[in-house]
């Protein structure tokens, strides 16, 4: 899933009066272009706040790491060529919940409420999302992931930013006919991102099959079948109307 970054940044250009607050996407980009390219972070943003057409910035690794304006304003979190995005940060942050689920790797101090614990992970820069941990106390734990695995022998429960890879829809005992790819994944969020990359030309939704070791494969579809014998579980992206 994609990482959200809440990165503060002081503009020392004379238009702008005061902080701005931009949020990092690493792995992401904004479709076309909105203006010119700048060499630094800070002269970027600050021509995308002068800028009418700009909703972001991507950062080219192909193109000598030049910062770009971006029109998007949709974050797609899946650059095939590691790029990296910054946009204004949402005043309120939308989370996602995922049921027996769990990100590895702490990435700072434990909380008792939810709340406090997204408050902290939208400011540290490690945080990609929050797990609860039933036998320690219920507490909510910063974790750096960013993946995230649906697997918890402990039944625990965990939050992240509600990114492309939450705009999906699951079928229980469904299937889509037809392989995109050779191989399978061992966890959605890997699967899921695969899909999007090649979404439009082969792969139209996830089929995890229980008798391949729950392997998460990517379908060509695009009709969804409901009637699974062998208890498959699909998904595919959620309408948008």
């Amino acid at each position: 899933m994609a990482k959200l970054v809440l990165l503060i940044l002081l503009i020392g250009f004379p238009s702008v009066t005061s902080a701005a607050a931009w949020c990092r996407y690493p792995n992401s980009f904004l479709f076309n272009y909105a203006g010119r390219a700048y060499t630094t972070m800070r002269a970027a943003i600050n021509a995308c706040k002068r800028n009418a057409k700009c909703n972001g910035i991507t950062q080219e690794p192909n193109n000598k790491n030049r910062y770009t304006e971006r029109v998007g304003p949709q974050i797609q979190s899946w650059s095939p060529t590691g790029e990296t995005s910054w946009a204004p940060c949402p005043t309120t942050a939308n989370w996602c919940e995922y049921k027996n689920s769990f990100l590895y790797n702490y990435a700072g101090p434990s909380f008792t409420t939810l709340q406090d614990a997204q408050m902290a992970c939208l400011a540290n820069k490690k945080c990609n999302g929050i797990t609860q941990e039933p036998y320690n106390n219920n507490v909510y734990t910063q974790r750096a992931g960013p993946t995230i695995h649906n697997t918890s022998p402990s039944g625990e429960t965990s939050w992240a930013v509600c990114s492309a890879f939450s705009n999906w829809c699951e079928y229980k005992n469904s299937f889509l006919y037809s392989y995109a790819a050779t191989s399978g994944y061992d966890n959605l969020q890997d699967a899921q991102r695969a899909c999007l990359a090649n979404s439009g030309i082969n792969c139209n939704g996830i089929t995890q099959e229980p008798n391949n070791n729950n392997r998460y494969t990517l379908r060509i579809g695009p009709q969804i079948f409901g009637t699974s014998p062998s208890g498959e579980t699909s998904w595919v992206l959620c309408p948008t109307s």
